[in-house]
């Protein structure tokens, strides 16, 4: 039988159109021969809809009328597979009423970006939901979300990252000149600042003097309570490389990014797009294009992988995530960033090494439900009685079943 596949996207998350395309990109490309797509989708409000016109865009472009093309989800707190419920009108000749009808579901497909969807939120709610999900486990969701906390477990792993300060908003709002002062006397311009928990380059803003340090720890200051400033590595190769897997993660073919931008923000990768290229990269396509795989050579490239596979590791993820990279001129690696649900699945990276993309959400959903057969493994309530012998089989030295 086929497996029903709840895909979740949306959310309250200023990356909420970049998810929208994600979705439907995937549920129109899962093997419709062995799963049955559900939508999900989570307005900004917070409110949950599902039916058959979110597999399309039409209905994004004019979302006044999504309550009239879809029904409302509803969460009960119940674990399994029938912890959602969708409302259903009934109409009879003395009027209408609506009704809540279990919506089960095998497993959900994630493709939710940034805060309240991929920071461990939604993980978190299926945990207790009982209910299989693609890509990382909670703590490996808050990690990659979060640039500081991933940054000092890196550093901690012998992961190299770029010198880097970092301070609260509360104390930029207090000590604004402590602030300044403590990036400049450890960093030199041109540096980068970000809010620490949002992706898709939002609230990035690069900075070249103590003026636009000024400005554009103000603008992070709006997306986030922690602010981080990092130093910028001049005329770098901005090179990506995904990782697949549970126990035993893989790496995909590396990408490089080409753009005419000084950074590739919001703009540049969402509304201008960019072209993917295969082979060749020619000036006219260094505008603004990937080139998959990379031109690095074998020694860089294998370099890169490894990194990106110990940086999947060092955080504890699963499933699929992208682990983005800044090459300096000697050819110095530093992992600038994970994702643990990158746009798009990053399935074109998979792609150039012969996986396709429905074949890459087949193996998703395989390995959520191996990492829920995982869970389940765990001891959840004991007997205090085989504690004790547990514990004397230890002191003992002898071994118990």
């Amino acid at each position: 039988m086929k497996k029903r596949i709840g895909v979740v996207f949306g959310s309250r998350s200023v990356e909420h159109e970049v998810s929208i395309i994600t979705a439907v990109q995937a549920m129109n490309s899962m093997d419709s021969e062995l799963f049955e797509v559900v939508p999900f989708y989570i307005s900004k409000e917070g409110n949950w809809f599902t039916g058959e016109a979110l597999k399309t865009m039409d209905v994004f472009r004019d979302l006044a009328s999504l309550p009239g093309k879809a029904q409302r989800v509803y969460l009960q707190p119940f674990a399994g597979r029938f912890a959602l419920m969708v409302q259903r009108e009934r109409r009879s000749l003395v009027g209408h009423s609506f009704d809540l009808e279990p919506l089960s579901v095998d497993a959900v497909l994630l493709c939710s970006h940034g805060t309240n969807g991929e920071d461990g939120t939604l993980q978190g709610l299926f945990e207790l939901l009982g209910i299989p999900y693609t890509c990382s486990g909670v703590t490996g969701s808050a990690l990659g979300m979060d640039k500081v906390f991933q940054k000092e477990l890196f550093a901690a792993a012998g992961i190299p990252v770029v010198p880097h300060v970092t301070f609260s908003r509360r104390l930029w709002r207090d000590t604004p000149d402590a602030c300044l002062a403590s990036a400049e006397e450890r960093l030199q311009f041109p540096m980068f600042v970000k809010p620490a928990n949002l992706g898709s380059s939002v609230g990035i803003t690069r900075a070249t003097d103590h003026e636009t340090l000024r400005y554009a720890v103000e603008v992070a200051s709006h997306f986030d309570r922690k602010l981080l400033v990092e130093q910028a590595v001049v005329n770098a190769r901005e090179v990506n490389c995904a990782v697949l897997g549970n126990e035993d993660p893989k790496p995909s073919a590396c990408e490089e990014v080409f753009s005419s931008h000084a950074f590739l923000d919001y703009e540049a990768k969402y509304k201008v797009g960019y072209k993917t290229t295969v082979g060749s990269s020619s000036s006219a396509q260094k505008a603004e294009a990937r080139k998959v795989p990379a031109n690095l050579g074998d020694v860089l490239t294998q370099r890169v992988q490894d990194l990106a596979v110990r940086a999947f590791t060092a955080l504890d993820c699963r499933g699929v995530a992208r682990v983005d990279f800044l090459i300096d001129a000697s050819g110095t690696i530093y992992v600038n960033e994970i994702n643990t649900i990158p746009g798009a699945l990053s399935f074109y990276l998979w792609e150039a090494v012969g996986m396709q993309y429905r074949d890459l959400l087949t193996k998703l959903i395989d390995l959520a439900f191996e990492a829920f057969e995982d869970r389940r493994s765990n001891v959840v309530s004991y007997d205090v009685s085989d504690l004790l012998r547990l514990g004397s089989a230890g002191k003992s030295g002898r071994k118990t079943a």
